[in-house]
């Protein structure tokens, strides 16, 4: 077996709800393939968008995109806004996930802080409170984070939509050839205009 599996991330927590064989790639430190277009400009979306915002907050387990102060007449336990910059709110249910174990993370830490999903391509922002439901899901993905990182191999690989896209294709399909469309012959026997 490859290196020791680091701990949950934010990051982990995402794949988790994607993927479980993207999630015990990454827990066991498994890069994915760098150049892939997609993590590449989801890369420069983060480093470019919000310029005025304060980037990237780092603490153990994760990476906050963008940090900010709320105005002046929020409360005063809720001083603080983190954000995560995504391209678009495709995988939603993965990102508020991701957003709310930050949130989780930082409450324990006796921090009250807001989230935002931002969307810079449709000019959307989106808020996420830790309510009692998203709290219940970051604590069942991150029980989920854990058994899979505690498995010897990564689980075998599923089709998924998001497999297309995905920077570790060529750990799951690398010796499959790549699907062919087909289409369906067409019904000859059957005049236009008929109607049986």
């Amino acid at each position: 077996m490859g290196p020791e599996p680091v701990s949950v991330t934010g990051t982990l927590i995402w794949y988790v709800a994607i993927c479980p064989r993207q999630t015990w790639l990454m827990g066991h430190n498994i890069e994915p393939f760098r150049d892939n277009e997609l993590l590449a400009l989801g890369r420069l979306l983060a480093e470019t968008s919000y310029p005025r915002e304060r980037k990237e907050l780092e603490l153990p387990g994760m990476k906050v995109d963008v940090l900010r102060r709320r105005p002046i007449d929020a409360d005063e336990d809720e001083a603080l806004v983190i954000g995560e910059v995504k391209r678009s709110p495709r995988a939603q249910h993965a990102q508020r996930l991701q957003l709310g174990y930050y949130l989780l993370r930082l409450r324990d830490a006796g921090l009250h802080v807001r989230g935002e999903l931002r969307y810079p391509e449709q000019r959307r922002v989106e808020q996420v409170e830790l309510t009692p439901e998203l709290e219940a899901a970051v604590r069942q993905a991150i029980q989920r984070v854990e058994e899979l990182l505690q498995l010897p191999q990564p689980p075998p690989p599923v089709r998924i939509p998001a497999c297309t896209n995905c920077a570790y294709y060529e750990f799951c399909w690398v010796s499959e050839e790549e699907p062919t469309t087909e289409r369906a012959p067409r019904n000859r026997g059957r005049k236009r205009g008929s109607s049986s």
